[in-house]
């Protein structure tokens, strides 16, 4: 009885994970690559986006003696929505401490729906 419980909850986490994986809407090369540069035109972006964590984060560089991080993740969803992405969230970070230090510390975030 145990044992046909067990392979019933394995079974049931497959296809909920198969289920997830195929519905999952994802960002198109073309999409990214149009918020990365409307986001490199701005002066508070000095550097391209650190990455991309399955298209639904995105982190990105700020000098923070410069910017407000705050301000900065704000801006950055609006970038994003004129573009059309409503389903990413922004994390800001340092991208001077990241590159001396290899400190990733997280800035700021916003959630940009």
């Amino acid at each position: 009885m145990k044992r046909t419980i067990i392979i019933l909850l394995i079974a049931a986490c497959v296809g909920v994970t198969w289920y997830i994986a195929n519905t999952t809407e994802r960002l198109s090369p073309q999409a990214k690559s149009a918020a990365e540069n409307a986001m490199l035109a701005l002066q508070e972006f000095p550097a391209r986006p650190v990455w991309w964590h399955d298209d639904s984060v995105m982190a990105i560089g700020v000098i923070a003696d410069q910017v407000n991080p705050h301000h900065a993740a704000d801006k950055a969803c609006q970038v994003l929505k004129s573009k059309g992405i409503k389903t990413v969230s922004v994390e800001i970070y340092d991208v001077v401490k990241i590159q001396k230090e290899d400190d990733w510390q997280q800035l700021a975030a916003a959630s940009c729906q």
